[in-house]
């Protein structure tokens, strides 16, 4: 956080916190990619001055890492909920299958529009490539636990992992359709045996 001499909002202006900053980062993430993510039009987006935004952060590189690690957060611990420790086979298939249906019942298009841009900048941004390197860490290492109690041997659980992570993000990008929903719903049992 950037410091100042003052801790006094100027009168009448509108008090935000960083999480407001934050918030407002997601929304243009999902809907424009990085380059919504820009200082002046969440400023306008906020109805507040720019300055506001160095009150919480030294610059536009501050915030999109602030993002980066608040949405690796917020993935890490969201897959470990999803998947807490759920005994044996039938529990572990049962969590199998509810991760299919909370990802294939309703597509999360604001998550996916966030998930495509930030992977879209992992190559060329170390900070990016990271988030992305211990959310995929974790959810494949997840998912992969879950394979291995249903009794695969942790090669076989791995790329079992691998294969239903590739299906659940493909398949929300595909269109919609009654012959390709059918499709979906063999190929999320087929995946998830």
């Amino acid at each position: 956080m950037a410091s100042h001499l003052s801790t006094r909002a100027p009168a009448g202006s509108k008090r935000l916190d960083e999480a407001a900053w934050i918030a407002a980062a997601f929304e243009a993430l999902a809907t424009e990619g990085m380059a919504g993510v820009r200082v002046e039009r969440l400023a306008a987006t906020l109805g507040v001055t720019k300055g506001s935004f160095y009150w919480h952060f030294k610059d536009r590189e501050a915030l999109v890492e602030a993002v980066l690690e608040r949405w690796a957060t917020g993935r890490i611990a969201a897959i470990a909920e999803q998947t807490h420790d759920h005994g044996g086979q039938a529990q572990a298939r049962r969590a199998l299958l509810g991760l299919l249906d909370i990802y294939a019942r309703t597509p999360n298009r604001k998550g996916l529009g966030v998930e495509l841009a930030i992977r879209g900048l992992a190559p060329g941004h170390i900070a990016a490539k990271r988030a992305v390197a211990r959310v995929d860490a974790a959810r494949l290492g997840k998912v992969g636990a879950l394979f291995a109690r249903l009794g695969k041997s942790p090669a076989e659980a791995d790329a079992r992992a691998l294969l239903f992570y590739a299906f659940l993000f493909g398949q929300s990008l595909m269109g919609g359709g009654r012959r390709l929903a059918a499709a979906k719903r063999a190929a999320a049992k087929i995946v998830a045996d």
